[in-house]
């Protein structure tokens, strides 16, 4: 039944979009501009990716139709209505009003996550590559993570995730989330004219070429204090899941509490539902961040770049190998971080604990590399040239 209604609402976003368009293209809002690339950047808030995006590309303009509530950001163009059922109601007019305007002022746009500004995001692109519009896909997460495939690699390769836990083979969950994430990757191959996705840690039916995207974050939010590190200081540490099976959270308070037993003095602080500015506040006092424990890959996620820009020693799990699969220029990565696989959490952090030498080393390690790699100027650098490189841009 539900789907049914979404059908049927879908449909009758299309002729506000053919409305919206022929009238902003009857006034010729186009007519400036008309050579200058432009970028849409929207249109569901990830992580804060829509507005650190707008920094990373120029001449562009952000649009943020689902906000998320963790980031205190101002949009071009935003819907900040707290009732969900109004904010659904005012989405579902204003998305089609508002893509038929930015038609007629823009050539490319670029879409975070498997949303739209229609609820029918196929028709949405069938629509744009008609308009000789430029398509960009780039996926964070579960938005084209299959749990299928997901499930049998890791079976492949032995070794846990979060899914193994949290999710039945045959429950309707599972088989509903292999049918969305295919229908995203079908659309995606069909009309994307480039696609930005961790393929290891995103793993899906995605067929074309993918591209992994270049974390960003701004120069002036870089902190470095080397006076927390002195040794009369007690050992911060922070861990800030958004959501705590898949960070590994039950792992982390189970090493915290055996640390504790052994008589380790530390301060421990877990930040749940915390907006972001809070969560930079603890890292700039903190020593170590603890950050997920399941991944294969070298998808790091905005915690670490936040954890290793505020100058902490970061504990995480990767697979060397991907840097190599990725074919990166990624020098220092194996030095910025201290691997922890799940079954390392405790080996680790005590490890730290009793070497605090090495919890400098690493803080300072994954700040430099942080600021080499992960800047607005070197993410726009190496993202403009995938770009250029696939004829995306000239």
């Amino acid at each position: 039944m539900k789907r049914r209604i979404n059908l049927i609402l879908s449909y009758c976003q299309i002729p506000l979009l053919w409305i919206s368009y022929y009238f902003y293209k009857a006034i010729q809002l186009n007519s400036k501009n008309q050579k200058e690339i432009n970028w849409i950047i929207g249109v569901d808030e990830i992580a804060g990716c829509i507005h650190l995006l707008k920094n990373t590309f120029s001449s562009s303009e952000n649009v943020c139709l689902g906000i998320n509530r963790s980031y205190k950001y101002t949009y071009n163009y935003s819907i900040n209505i707290d009732n969900k059922y109004i904010s659904f109601l005012w989405r579902f007019i204003y998305g089609p009003l508002l893509l038929g305007y930015l038609i007629n002022r823009n050539s490319h746009f670029l879409y975070i996550w498997n949303t739209g500004f229609l609820l029918n995001r196929d028709f949405e692109f069938k629509f744009l590559k008609s308009k000789n519009k430029k398509i960009v896909c780039m996926f964070v997460g579960d938005d084209i993570r299959s749990l299928k495939l997901t499930s049998e690699y890791t079976k492949r390769r032995n070794i846990d995730y979060h899914i193994s836990y949290t999710q039945n083979e045959y429950s309707e969950n599972f088989i509903l989330n292999d049918l969305i994430v295919k229908k995203t990757a079908i659309s995606a191959d069909k009309y994307a004219d480039l696609i930005f996705s961790f393929k290891l840690d995103q793993i899906s039916y995605i067929k074309n070429k993918q591209f992994p995207w270049a974390y960003m974050y701004p120069k002036e939010k870089f902190f470095k204090d080397n006076n927390k590190f002195n040794s009369n200081n007690i050992i911060k540490i922070v861990h800030a899941p958004s959501n705590p099976l898949v960070k590994g959270t039950p792992l982390v308070r189970a090493a915290i509490k055996k640390l504790e037993l052994e008589g380790y003095i530390f301060e421990y602080v877990e930040l749940k539902n915390m907006s972001n500015e809070i969560v930079l506040n603890h890292l700039r006092t903190s020593h170590i961040v603890l950050n997920q424990f399941y991944g294969y890959d070298i998808s790091l996620g905005l915690l670490a770049i936040e954890g290793m820009a505020n100058h902490n020693a970061l504990l995480m799990s990767y697979d060397p190998d991907a840097i190599k699969y990725y074919n990166l220029n990624l020098e220092g990565f194996d030095s910025c971080l201290l691997n922890t696989k799940y079954w390392e959490v405790y080996d680790n952090l005590k490890y730290l604990l009793n070497n605090h030498d090495k919890i400098k080393y690493y803080a300072d390690k994954g700040y430099a590399f942080t600021y080499k790699h992960y800047t607005y100027e070197s993410a726009s650098e190496y993202m403009n040239n995938i770009l250029k490189e696939n004829g995306v841009i000239d």
